[in-house]
């Protein structure tokens, strides 16, 4: 079977690519068609959320197909609407892989074990980690922090790990993904509201880093006066590379210069170019760093367990994807859109909506793909009067805010996989803050208008 599914989703992505350049009918079908079967073959050995949602927007969307005579005609062109997404998270691996082989964590987590006298620099130093990691690993960073934090503070009592875990792994989670070019949500929002993702980032790099020292400086004064043993610092811990850090640094600044170049080349979005170097340019660096041979044999790997994953986003993606080309075709968006026409003059409350409904929600358990789907249709009416910058702003930390308060969502999942507590107590934690953050976001969003 996965054999299959790796011929299915395989294909699917290189006519993805072909038709990025040919904009041809046939291969435009022919990718709609794969869609279709890699839909068919995946629901089996998806996850049963996923399963759900899945087939609920396929019945929803193939009633008001009939109900409304929409042309099956076009059934097949439907499924590719999310041809992009799902290419980039196809792809992406390329880089955490190259990462783990390149051995980039491992500096991080040396330096963070330097010269930690208490708590508070220790949240620091967390913090930053997780910032970088999260760039290039994503969401394996969770369990490789979390596992340096367990040991860290091991003396101390679960109620202030949990606590200081919550804060110091999910906070710059999102903090970093609200920038990273390697971030679907970002992409999915970009592909919604036409906005340029070079002239996005500068504006979410600034809030980044905004929200990195607002947090780092919170951190550092909370657990300060928490001290550790000065055992932590003995001479024969394991000296930083620094010279590996800065090849890491390079490593994603030049990652992101050959895409922007290759966008202004090609005249193809951004996320479109991603999707062009982000296999000859993984390979290449592992080529110049000797390391061909042992990122060839990891992808070898661990190709099928990507694959295997991939199903949930098959079947999640491509009927939200069916779902949003449908309902276009139907008199029930301009009908919803009537009830909130006067938000129109109201842009600053528009900006609120969106946060607050991106929360509320997550806290029902809606995907963030799924919220995403639904906040998309709803503020494409408002993109022709209201800064369409403005507005992904909003709806990129809107949605990234949810790694740090979406009950449900993976990143609060896998961190309490370890804890074992009722998961609305780790939304809890971050509650407050997450509020900040997307306040933070709406006023930025405002001062663009």
């Amino acid at each position: 079977m996965r054999r299959l599914l790796f011929y299915i989703y395989t294909s699917f992505v290189i006519l993805f690519v072909f038709d990025l350049f040919l904009n041809s009918d046939v291969l435009l079908t022919l990718q709609g068609i794969l869609g279709m079967l890699a839909l068919a073959f995946s629901i089996k050995g998806a996850n049963r959320t996923y399963q759900t949602i899945g087939i609920v927007f396929l019945i929803v969307s193939l009633a008001l197909m009939m109900i409304y005579h929409v042309p099956f005609n076009d059934l097949a062109i439907y499924f590719t609407s999310m041809g992009l997404l799902l290419s980039l998270l196809y792809l992406i691996p390329f880089i955490n892989h190259y990462m783990i082989v390149g051995g980039y964590e491992q500096s991080l987590f040396n330096l963070l074990q330097k010269n930690t006298p208490n708590l508070g620099k220790f949240y620091v130093k967390s913090y930053l980690t997780t910032y970088a990691l999260t760039l290039f690993i994503f969401i394996s960073t969770i369990p490789l922090v979390f596992s340096l934090i367990r040991e860290k503070t091991a003396h101390l009592s679960s109620q202030v790990t949990h606590q200081f875990a919550t804060r110091a792994v999910l906070r710059p989670f999102a903090a970093a993904n609200t920038w990273s070019p390697i971030e679907v949500y970002i992409a999915m929002v970009v592909a919604f509201t036409g906005s340029s993702y070079l002239i996005l980032l500068p504006i979410l790099f600034v809030f980044s880093v905004t929200m990195l020292l607002i947090d780092t400086s919170l951190g550092y004064a909370k657990y300060r006066h928490i001290k550790f043993d000065e055992q932590g610092d003995e001479p024969d811990k394991p000296k930083v590379n620094v010279r590996h850090l800065v090849s890491l640094v390079v490593f994603l600044v030049l990652f992101i210069a050959t895409a922007a170049m290759t966008h202004l080349a090609t005249d193809l979005d951004f996320f479109e170019s991603i999707i062009l170097v982000i296999i000859p340019y993984t390979f290449l660096w592992a080529i110049v760093t000797k390391k061909y041979r042992t990122f060839t044999r990891y992808n070898q790997k661990v190709w099928g367990e990507h694959i295997w994953s991939m199903q949930n986003f098959m079947v999640l993606l491509l009927p939200i994807g069916l779902f949003n080309e449908v309902i276009s075709e139907t008199p029930l968006l301009d009908q919803a859109m009537e009830s909130f026409a006067w938000l129109e003059q109201a842009p600053l409350l528009l900006f609120i909506f969106i946060q607050l409904s991106s929360m509320v929600l997550a806290f029902f358990g809606f995907h963030p793909l799924v919220t995403l789907s639904l906040q998309g249709l709803f503020v494409t009416p408002f993109l022709d009067t209201i800064n369409p910058l403005s507005i992904s702003v909003v709806m990129i930390v809107s949605v990234i805010a949810n790694d740090m308060t979406g009950t449900f969502n993976i990143p609060i999942t896998m961190l309490n996989q370890y804890f074992k507590r009722n998961p609305y107590q780790l939304t809890l934690w971050n509650i407050g803050y997450a509020l900040t953050f997307g306040g933070i976001a709406v006023l930025i969003a405002w001062l663009l208008l």
